[in-house]
């Protein structure tokens, strides 16, 4: 066992007994130090220089150091490699009769980071704390840089599924569990599947979690819940009270800017399970983890990082009430239709850095007086936003106007009037407080101010005095103030000076007039220091009286960033404002994929109509080869809904939809080793969670089901899942099954007033398809595999046997490779062609167009009839 024998030391292993669980950031003068085991992972995460300092007889103590001034540059390094810091700082001066008074002034977890440089401006940094109770779940989840803190329980059938279902909305940095669960293996495994979560057990969960109820009435200084809308959810009040217990105790503060709790209820959102929100590719894609190509990458044009975190919450919670989508649709409509309203509110966003944050730094005792001028700064230009609005129209925008209180000019007028323009960093050592704001620190800067000018003249006299020309008065920490004469000109030097210092090239002195103005002015300057801190404290203190109006202030900036942002990406893309139907139909004129189109060139995609009902098609049984547009045609269904539930315009010429309480989402599947199961497994898994979740206003996306198993068997399940969709149902949820099962075309003559075959039309030239990207009517009668397989870059010798052997299987009639027939008469080109040149036409707004545009869009009609008829579009959508 490692000894201690000095008082530092001894004083070291006391306060890491306490923290055993951390890296102990000791401060020692101007560097936090690491000793021991920490040091030598310190060294090796941070990259930094392992060294030692002598330890008597028993060798060598191991450390290593970081500059105070730099340290959260080597926290946020330690933190995003798992690791926990307690900060232990100096909290008294040092002093000749003992050691300097240390203690843990905070610890920095990964959840817990606060260092802007650390977190991602649009991004929430959550940490989350987790309990199972019987068949509930609960979470809890908490931002701390932002002030946001939000509870979830909820009762489950499948625990896997609905902790990974909260895992994909929320995206924990970190996850704190009761002892018992932290030592469950299968809840572990479950939490690892979601990238980057670091795991803890928290030792006192149980002291926060029994008094739940008195600890948070305590905290958030009320006599009941009840506001919260937490009377019947007792096992969210355990998680709820663990999570604040624990921010409390590592960050040694009353956490005074979590002023509420947010019930993060699903029964006020659309559902979206963590494989729809992926399939979807919401915010990034699949193959390369990229934004781009994602839906956020469409839609996020925010100015504030308020904005971009509340836009990624939008987008995994639409809402379900009607009159809330509306006034969302609403203000958009305000906007989008007044562009100068607009883009003043853009120019006015784009100077608002992030409140939010700011604002918690300097709750949490961590921020400086440069964080207050920027909240100053922020104020103003919200209060200007606030002007903008005061004549709009929408319901939500004149909300907006009233939550965006005038109060916050006294914040602002109380900052001009206390803290300097341009403050130092380190509200410590003075600078910080304004003239005339307090009589003694006016007097003491006097005072000090006519010391430096004596000083300042002690110079020139003293050279008269003395001749020496180089003779100069200098300043530091170590030896104060002190006349420095040169080697050369201590010859002259008076009998009155009193030697203080020998240099290499000289010598420096001190006069006892020179000795009585250094101690009034370093007296009056430790006064200033001391005054001018518990000035500062005092103004944050009034500052932080306007806490929730200034986070009410943040939250609407937040939101109309949001919708302005929707009106910005409406006008850019020719959005339309969709409307909403109680028919339980969905009529889609023109939609289009919001994020394909974006990837490719300017009008390559083929816009398409769709159309599904509960009453004579709520199937669209959806056939066609690779590369037609299938799973495109599908997913943009899925992201028209949802766009148009979290507020935003769609990409469609027009849009009648009925709001949808859940969109799956089911296509494809990896092996899911980790978890034991296989791309099949993963598939029927998914597919029993929406025949058994599903409900009459659902939205279903089916992406072809049955294709990891044999084909007989891929065959009977994907048709009995299309059957039981539209039969098992009083009212059917809508759904859109796309396959290459041709067989299960039938399924339209069994069920003619539920189900309807579409197609992807294709062009058929000499052999090889031309993929068109239009739904028709009617079903597929190839699939054209083998042409796919050739453009894929197939060599020849297999394409030639590969169509060798179909021909042979079609030829002895092998039911695997039959084709129903008589389904439907696969169009000509020229059918096509008419079909699609006559939707071309039907768009324009010929009432708009110059003679000019008429020419221009003649000539594009014509080269896209002769693209169809001539041509193999390769370039465009695949599936």
């Amino acid at each position: 066992m490692q000894t201690f024998n000095t008082p530092m030391m001894k004083q070291y292993r006391e306060i890491k007994k306490h923290y055993q669980d951390c890296l102990l950031f000791f401060r020692m003068g101007d560097f936090y130090e690491l000793f021991l085991e920490d040091a030598y992972t310190g060294a090796k995460v941070l990259d930094i220089t392992l060294t030692s300092r002598p330890k008597g007889k028993d060798g060598r103590i191991p450390m290593a150091g970081v500059p105070y001034h730099a340290v959260d540059s080597y926290l946020s390094k330690l933190v995003k490699n798992g690791y926990k810091v307690a900060i232990c700082e100096q909290v008294s001066e040092p002093n000749k009769y003992g050691i300097v008074e240390r203690e843990v002034v905070r610890v920095v977890t990964p959840g817990t980071v606060l260092d802007e440089k650390s977190l991602e401006r649009k991004e929430n940094n959550y940490i989350l704390s987790l309990t199972i109770e019987n068949d509930l779940l609960a979470f809890s989840y908490a931002d701390i840089s932002t002030g946001y803190f939000a509870t979830r329980q909820i009762q489950f059938q499948n625990m896997t599924q609905g902790i990974q279902d909260e895992l994909a909305k929320i995206s924990p940095r970190e996850c704190i569990l009761p002892e018992h669960l932290y030592n469950d293996p299968e809840v572990l495994k479950i939490l690892k599947t979601e990238q980057e979560i670091n795991i803890y057990p928290f030792a006192e969960w149980n002291i926060y979690a029994d008094e739940a109820e008195t600890q948070l009435k305590k905290h958030f200084q009320v006599s009941t819940l009840a506001a919260f809308g937490l009377d019947d959810a007792s096992v969210s009040l355990k998680t709820t009270a663990a999570l604040l217990g624990y921010l409390k105790s590592t960050q040694k503060n009353t956490l005074s800017h979590i002023k509420k709790i947010v019930n993060a209820a699903s029964n006020d959102y659309l559902v979206l399970d963590r494989s729809s929100m992926i399939n979807l590719e919401l915010f990034s894609t699949i193959r390369d983890h990229d934004v781009k190509g994602s839906l956020l990458f469409v839609l996020d044009q925010t100015k504030t990082p308020m904005g971009g975190r509340l836009l990624k919450s939008w987008i995994k919670k639409p809402l379900i009430q009607k009159k809330q989508i509306e006034q969302r649709h609403d203000a958009v409509e305000e906007l989008t239709q007044d562009s100068d309203f607009s883009q003043n509110i853009s120019l006015l966003l784009e100077q608002i850095p992030d409140i939010e944050r700011t604002l918690s730094r300097l709750s949490l005792l961590i921020g400086n007086a440069r964080d207050v001028i920027l909240l100053k700064n922020s104020l103003k230009a919200v209060l200007f936003v606030k002007d903008v609005l005061k004549l709009s129209q929408s319901s939500l925008l004149k909300q907006l106007y009233k939550n965006i209180s005038s109060d916050l000019s006294e914040v602002i007028n109380l900052i001009e009037k206390t803290i300097q323009d341009e403050p130092p960093f380190d509200v410590k050592e003075g600078g910080v407080i304004k003239d005339f704001i307090h009589k003694e620190l006016d007097s003491l800067r006097q005072t000090v101010a006519g010391s430096k000018d004596w000083i300042q003249a002690l110079e020139i006299s003293e050279r008269e005095k003395t001749g020496i020309s180089s003779l100069k008065v200098r300043f530091n920490k170590v030896f104060g103030f002190y006349i420095e004469i040169s080697k050369a000109n201590l010859s002259l030097v008076p009998e009155y000076y009193i030697r203080k210092q020998t240099l290499v090239n000289g010598e420096r002195f001190i006069t006892p007039e020179l000795k009585k103005h250094e101690e009034i002015i370093l007296t009056a300057e430790e006064k200033i220091n001391a005054l001018e801190y518990s000035l500062f404290m005092e103004t944050l203190s009034k500052i932080l009286e306007y806490t929730e109006k200034i986070q009410e202030a943040a939250s609407s900036i937040a939101v109309l960033d949001c919708l302005n942002t929707f009106s910005q990406v409406a006008l850019t893309n020719d959005y339309t404002r969709p409307k909403f139907l109680y028919s339980g139909e969905m009529r889609v004129t023109g939609g289009r994929h919001p994020v394909v189109e974006k990837l490719l060139d300017e009008h390559q995609f083929v816009p398409n109509d769709l159309c599904l009902d509960t009453i004579s098609q709520s199937l669209l049984l959806i056939t066609g080869p690779n590369m037609a547009g299938k799973s495109v045609f599908i997913r943009q269904a899925a992201l028209i809904v949802l766009m148009a539930q979290i507020g935003c315009f769609v990409p469609a010429q027009k849009a009648h939809l009925s709001i949808v309480d859940r969109i799956f989402v089911r296509s494809g599947a990896s092996d899911v080793i980790t978890s034991g199961l296989s791309t099949f497994m993963v598939e029927m898994v998914e597919t029993a969670y929406i025949l058994h979740h599903a409900t009459k206003n659902s939205l279903i996306v089916m992406d072809e089901i049955g294709r990891g198993t044999s084909t007989y068997d891929g065959i009977s399940i994907a048709w009995a899942v299309a059957e039981y969709l539209a039969t098992h149902f009083k009212t059917p949820p809508k759904t859109l099954f796309a396959t290459h099962y041709h067989e299960l075309q039938t399924l339209e003559d069994h069920y003619p007033k539920k189900i309807r075959n579409y197609h992807m039309a294709v062009a058929d030239e000499k052999g090889s398809p031309i993929f068109l990207h239009t739904i028709l009517p009617g079903g597929a009668s190839h699939s054209f595999g083998v042409a796919v397989a050739k453009l894929a870059g197939i060599p020849d010798p297999v394409i030639e046997k590969a169509y060798h052997i179909l021909k042979n299987m079609e030829n002895k009639d092998i039911e695997i490779a039959h084709e129903p027939e008589n389904i439907f008469q696969e169009p000509s080109s020229d059918q096509i062609v008419d079909h699609l040149i006559h939707k071309e036409i039907e768009s324009l707004d010929i009432s708009t167009m110059t003679p000019l545009d008429a020419l221009n869009r003649l000539a594009e009609l014509k080269e896209k009839i002769k693209l169809f008829k001539q041509e193999s579009d390769t370039t465009r959508v695949a599936d």
